[in-house]
């Protein structure tokens, strides 16, 4: 048994009804337990919870596109690598404007990328394969 007191508070209906719809809100069960809780600013368990659980999916959400921007790095890293090859051995400019345009038209992806090589230049697939295995 508890040996706090009960303390008489009085409301309007408005604010009743507002007070009920907020408890329900957060899960409460007995208003009385949810007007103690606000009142001495602790949250309730459900709503802990809760918040722990949003956090945790835009934590994961932020993970995603971290992931996406670090795939977006690795394409964008390949593809001025092949140009710098390109320029290096003196490629005419047609060869350079053959991979900037297969580079316009490819989807961001590893295995299209790949292939991207492969049909631009097969020395320079080798090398990048060759390097990517290394590191």
């Amino acid at each position: 048994m508890s040996t706090g007191k009960s303390i008489p508070v009085w409301f309007s209906e408005e604010d009743r009804r507002r007070v009920e719809e907020a408890a329900a809100l957060a899960g409460y069960k007995h208003l009385s337990k949810y007007i103690r809780d606000k009142a001495m600013s602790r949250e309730g368990q459900r709503e802990a919870a809760r918040d722990n659980m949003e956090s945790w999916a835009e934590r994961q959400e932020l993970l995603g596109r971290l992931a996406e921007i670090e795939r977006s790095q690795q394409t964008a890293h390949t593809l001025l690598s092949a140009l710098l090859f390109l320029m290096r051995k003196k490629a005419t400019t047609g060869e350079l404007n053959d991979l900037m345009l297969a580079c316009e038209h490819a989807v961001s992806g590893a295995g299209m990328l790949a292939e991207l090589l492969a049909a631009s230049s097969p020395e320079l697939a080798s090398l990048i394969t060759r390097f990517s295995e290394d590191a």
